[in-house]
């Protein structure tokens, strides 16, 4: 249905990229071509998310921790 690229040169930041949903439609984004960040609350889901996302769908992928529900941690998560 789309082109294999379609993503190409694009980031996208998944909130609870970790598990589930979040997880899955990362899968989508970086198979697309995007370069996809997730986030969520637990480093060692999201490492393994990674490895995950990465394998399969031989795009890229990092992770990042903060919790959304807390506007401390966003503004650390989004600082250079």
């Amino acid at each position: 249905m789309f082109s294999g690229d379609v993503l190409k040169g694009k980031r996208i930041l998944v909130t609870g990229g970790g598990t589930g949903l979040g997880k899955e439609m990362s899968v989508g984004f970086a198979t697309h071509g995007a370069h996809v960040f997730i986030c969520g609350r637990r480093q060692e889901v999201l490492d393994n998310a990674v490895r995950e996302i990465r394998k399969r769908s031989g795009g890229q992928a990092d992770a990042l921790v903060a919790n959304v529900r807390d506007p401390d941690s966003i503004e650390k998560m989004m600082a250079p």
